[in-house]
C-alpha cells in the first residue's frame, strides 16, 4: 500500500514538472496598443502592424511583445460604412444590379491612412481588405511621375520655372515610352527618401502607401521622413525599440513654394464642381493606375492616403466583375474625406 502511495507521489511529482515546463514553454500573445493604451483588436489593423515589426526585422511570431502604436483609438468603421451603402446604391444607376450587393461587399476594396503632418505619425488606419491574399500595400510610380519629376528638377535648380498646370493631368488612355523613363536625375532623388528603382521605366516600380505619403508631405513641408506607426516595442518587460524622427531636409522654401502652387492648382481644376466640398484643403494629388484610384489631401494639419479599388468582382468562378467608373471616384474620396478628417 505504501509503495503504492510512494509511486503515485511520485507519478504526480512528475507531471507538475511537466505541467510546469510546458507552462513556462508556452509564449503569451503579442499585445498591440493605441496611443492611448487602449489593446487593438482590429485583424487588418494588426496584420498593418506586423508588416511594419517585418520592415524593422522583428518577428511577430516571436510573440511575448507589447507594441506601442501612435494610432488614435477612435474608429471610423462607421463612417466608412456608411459611404460604401451610398456607393452601391449610386451604381444601381449604371453597372450594379441588386443581386450584386454581396459581391459589392465582398470586393469593392478601400484602405485609408491619415499622417500628422508635424510628427509623421500614423494616427488613423482603415483597410477593409479582410483576406490578406487580396490585400493591397504599395502604388504604381507611374502615377506620381510628374510630382517626383517637378521634385527633382527643383531639388537641383530651385529657380527653374515650371508651369502652374504641369501637374493638372488629363488621363489619357495611351502614355509615351519616353514619359514613363526614370532619368538618372529622378532615380537620384527618389534615394533621398530610401526608394531604390529597379527598372528604368516608372510603370514597372512599385512603393509602398506610406513611401508615397513620405513623398507628398515632403513636397508640401520640404523635409523628408518615412510616416511611422510603431512608437516603441517591449519583449518580456524590456524596451527594444523606440522610434526617432529622422527627418531631412529636401527644398528650400523657394522650391517648397513652387510646388505647393502646383498642387493648389491641382486641386483648384481637377475637381471642378467638388471644389467648395474641398475649400479646408490646401492642396491634393489625385491619380489612378488602371481600376486603382489614389488621392492624397493635405489641409495643413494632417496628410490623407486614400485608395479605392474601381473593380468589383460579381462571380469569381467566371471571372466576371463590373467597373465603377472614374467619375464617381471624386466624389467617393471627397465623401471618405469628409468623413474621416480630424
Amino acid at each position: 500500500m505504501e509503495e503504492r502511495k510512494f509511486r503515485f507521489l511520485n507519478l504526480m511529482k512528475f507531471l507538475g514538472i511537466v505541467l510546469l515546463l510546458i507552462l513556462i514553454s508556452c509564449k503569451k500573445e503579442n499585445i498591440y496598443y493605441y496611443a492611448d493604451k487602449k489593446p487593438i483588436k482590429d485583424s487588418t489593423v494588426i496584420r498593418f502592424i506586423d508588416d511594419e515589426l517585418e520592415k524593422l526585422k522583428i518577428d511577430p511570431e516571436e510573440k511575448n511583445l507589447e507594441v506601442y502604436t501612435a494610432l488614435d483609438s477612435a474608429s471610423y468603421k462607421n463612417n466608412a460604412d456608411s459611404i460604401r451603402n451610398k456607393i452601391f446604391n449610386k451604381s444601381l444607376s449604371y453597372n450594379l444590379k441588386p443581386q450584386y450587393r454581396k459581391a459589392f461587399d465582398d470586393w469593392f476594396r478601400e484602405k485609408i491612412i491619415v499622417v500628422d503632418n508635424r510628427t509623421g505619425k500614423i494616427i488613423n488606419y482603415y483597410s477593409s481588405f479582410k483576406n490578406k491574399k487580396y490585400d493591397r500595400k504599395d502604388v504604381s510610380l507611374s502615377g506620381l511621375r510628374r510630382l517626383i519629376r517637378t521634385g527633382s528638377i527643383l531639388y537641383r535648380n530651385p529657380g527653374t520655372e515650371i508651369p502652374g498646370n504641369y501637374l493638372f493631368e488629363h488621363s489619357y488612355p495611351l502614355v509615351s515610352g519616353k514619359e514613363l523613363e526614370i532619368s538618372r536625375d529622378e532615380a537620384l532623388f527618389l534615394s533621398k527618401f530610401g526608394i531604390a528603382v529597379k527598372e528604368s521605366s516608372y510603370f514597372c516600380n512599385f512603393i509602398s502607401f506610406q513611401d508615397a505619403i513620405g513623398l507628398f508631405r515632403a513636397c508640401n513641408d520640404g523635409s523628408a521622413g518615412k510616416p511611422f506607426v510603431i512608437d516603441r516595442i517591449f519583449k518580456n518587460g524590456k524596451k527594444i525599440y523606440t522610434h526617432r524622427n529622422k527627418l531631412r531636409k529636401i527644398f528650400n522654401k523657394e522650391s517648397s513654394e513652387k510646388i505647393r502652387y502646383l498642387l493648389s492648382y491641382m486641386k483648384d481644376h481637377s475637381f471642378g464642381a467638388f471644389k467648395k466640398q474641398l475649400k479646408n484643403t490646401e492642396n491634393l494629388i489625385f491619380f489612378g493606375a488602371g481600376y486603382d484610384y489614389f488621392t492624397m489631401v493635405n489641409d495643413g494639419k494632417y496628410t490623407y492616403f486614400i485608395y479605392i479599388s474601381g473593380v468589383v468582382v460579381t462571380n469569381l468562378k467566371k471571372k466576371e466583375y463590373k467597373v465603377i467608373l472614374p467619375g464617381m471616384f471624386k466624389r467617393i474620396e471627397i465623401q471618405y474625406y469628409n468623413a474621416i478628417r480630424k
